[in-house]
């Protein structure tokens, strides 16, 4: 016989949560084109796409490392914790 787990799901990286958003694509648009801000505007943070941009002109890219460690923290942390930070967030301009 062939019986079904009735085990929760794990929580999958690229499952999108209530938001609709995943913290898996956020966390690879973070990581390889962060310095586009590409990750804010995926999330719906249209001021701090453009921030990231100003941000990554003003300093020439070097800024860029910021971006691939919130890529990293995007992964590691938990949907929830990914939901209120970033999604969910009244801050303008969520970083870590």
């Amino acid at each position: 016989m062939n019986e079904t787990n009735n085990c929760p799901q794990s929580d999958n990286v690229f499952t999108a949560g209530p938001s609709g958003k995943s913290r898996g694509v956020a966390a690879l648009l973070a990581i390889f084109i962060g310095s586009l801000g590409i990750q804010y505007f995926y999330l719906g943070k249209n001021t701090a796409g453009i921030i990231a941009i100003i941000v990554s002109l003003v300093t020439c890219g070097l800024f860029g490392i910021i971006w691939l460690i919130q890529g990293i923290l995007m992964f590691t942390m938990s949907q929830a914790d990914f939901e209120r930070k970033y999604v969910y967030s009244t801050s303008s301009f969520p970083l870590f």
